[in-house]
């Protein structure tokens, strides 16, 4: 199938998704349903999912160019988790402040979808909580995502799509500065559990 149409279709269902998430958002919230809300929250990880594939599509074929921008980490943090399906895992997930920068430079739309990824990555292997942090780097910030589960290369419970790590790599590789490329890391804690990083230079 030609490239352009496959992202025309791509779109077209991304579009459509976003009516049924809508209408599966009001059904949720007039319905005592328990179904209807299992729905929507179905609905909002498709388009989620969907989103990183067409970011990962866009970085294979035209490359990703970060609109660099000064942001508040907290905030930031604080707004990624306000809107995520995450919060209705059933999962402690909190905010470490310490050491965060009142200020960082990157493209917030392009790492909130690497965050999404990764944290949606934690939920398959966490026991009971996650925890997301930001800290200073020489110039720039690594942001990390923490779980409390058994650690990288374990079988997971939930299967994956596969597109998580490609791409938090194509967003990282979209952050640089001067020689220095961002980069993403997965590697097992050393007290426990896998931590994903994200280095924006």
């Amino acid at each position: 199938m030609d490239a352009k149409l496959a992202a025309i279709i791509v779109h077209d269902i991304k579009n459509s998704l976003g009516v049924l998430e809508g209408e599966l958002r009001v059904l949720a919230a007039e319905s005592p349903d328990e179904r209807a809300g299992h729905a929507h929250l179905t609905c909002l990880t498709l388009q989620e999912k969907l989103i990183g594939f067409l970011t990962l599509y866009k970085a294979s074929s035209q490359g990703l160019t970060a609109q660099i921008e000064a942001w508040s980490p907290q905030d930031f943090l604080e707004g990624l988790l306000r809107h995520l399906t995450i919060n209705q895992s059933g999962l402690e997930v909190t905010i470490n402040s310490e050491g965060m920068p009142l200020v960082a430079f990157f493209d917030e739309n392009l790492v909130g979808l690497a965050l999404e990824a990764a944290l949606q990555n934690a939920t398959r292997f966490a026991r009971s909580r996650i925890e997301l942090a930001c800290r200073k780097d020489g110039n720039g910030v690594i942001f990390s995502i923490r779980d409390d589960g058994p650690g990288i290369g374990t079988h997971e419970v939930k299967p994956s799509t596969g597109l998580g790590m490609g791409l938090c790599k194509a967003i990282a590789a979209a952050h640089h500065k001067g020689d220095k490329n961002g980069e993403a890391r997965l590697a097992d804690h050393p007290d426990g559990g896998a931590q994903f990083e994200l280095h924006i230079p």
